[in-house]
């Protein structure tokens, strides 16, 4: 009974996802929808159901309670067009009251960006620069020794030119062990808040909410597979699905790879073809738009290396945008023991 009633609530919200509306641009702050983590990034952004290392302060805060050990994290996103996004991170568990505390900071920068108006569209030879900061506190509690739910209160400052803006929003998550074999579902809803004026404009905050699961395809001892699954429901966005899978070798070397799917820009064929009028020449190599085959935008891929004794992690993703680009995603991981 309990299987058919989880495997129910992941069908229905995958089906929601199917009916979604897209929503693009409708709300601010938008540099919080980043992976934080060369992990995540590199298995599609699908982390809820893992949740076991000092990411999950961004992810899910609630899989704070899978950590026995204070942990440290550090990231760096060099990202398309010079802009540079960190992110650091810290949990400090607290076993006498079943539970966990933990801090995080992001901070993104355009550096100098070129001033254009109307009237100067070659520049006016001045600059501006365009930032981005959070700072987070986040809690968990253990319910249960199978339940476990998190918040996190953060503190958002967003600065262009001559105007700033300062937020508060929070995130809350849940992780539950279902005890079947190694299923595990987590939930969380992250940057919730009022709206808030910017540029003269009411602005909503990006909300996103996220149910994922987590399953050990094979265990024995020294390999491993995890496979993981997310449905996503964004307030500013088409609702879109990752998937990701994670190859470990005796716990110390890491192989993962991942997809963002959805119904608008990350479909898995692409079909660019232009239909031309009858008079146009096809031969013409600059009347030649097509591009069919398989869209690689939303594929990511990863390495990891820990060297448990010392409690050290290190983390690469890479990740394609299209027509962006690609970009790059270390981590680095501490484990005081």
């Amino acid at each position: 009974m309990k299987r058919k009633l989880l495997l129910a609530m992941l069908l229905g919200l995958l089906a929601s996802v199917s009916f979604a509306q897209d929503k693009a641009g409708t709300a601010g702050m938008t540099f919080l929808k980043m992976d934080v983590s060369a992990r995540a990034t590199a298995l599609g952004g699908s982390f809820i159901g893992l949740s076991d290392d000092a990411s999950c302060l961004y992810y899910n805060p609630a899989g704070m309670m899978n950590l026995k050990n204070m942990e440290f994290i550090g990231s760096y996103n060099m990202y398309m067009a010079d802009v540079m996004y960190t992110y650091m991170g810290g949990t400090y568990p607290i076993p006498m009251l079943n539970a966990s505390a933990g801090i995080q900071v992001a901070y993104l920068n355009s550096g100098e960006i070129d001033e254009t108006t109307p009237l100067n569209p070659d520049g006016t030879g001045r600059t501006f620069k365009f930032s981005d900061m959070m700072v987070g506190l986040s809690y968990a509690q253990m319910l249960t020794p199978k339940f476990f739910v998190g918040g996190t209160l953060k503190m958002i400052k967003e600065d262009a030119a001559d105007e700033g803006v300062f937020v508060v929003a929070g995130d809350v998550g849940t992780y539950y062990n279902t005890g079947w074999k190694s299923l595990i579902f987590g939930m969380s809803i992250r940057h919730f808040g009022s709206n808030f004026t910017y540029f003269d404009e009411d602005t909503p905050l990006p909300m996103l909410f996220v149910f994922g699961a987590s399953y050990t395809a094979m265990n024995d001892g020294v390999n491993k597979i995890s496979v993981l699954a997310e449905a996503a429901h964004p307030s500013d966005n088409a609702e879109y699905v990752t998937l990701g899978c994670e190859y470990s070798y005796n716990d110390m070397f890491f192989a993962r790879a991942g997809r963002k799917i959805d119904n608008d820009e990350y479909w898995l064929i692409k079909d660019d073809g232009v239909d031309f009028s009858d008079n146009a020449d096809p031969e013409d190599p600059e009347l030649d738009y097509s591009d069919s085959g398989i869209n690689w935008m939303g594929t990511s891929l990863g390495l990891g290396f820990k060297m448990n004794t010392m409690g050290l992690k290190v983390d690469y993703a890479w990740k394609h945008m299209g027509y962006l680009g690609i970009t790059h995603m270390i981590t680095f991981g501490y484990e005081l023991k």
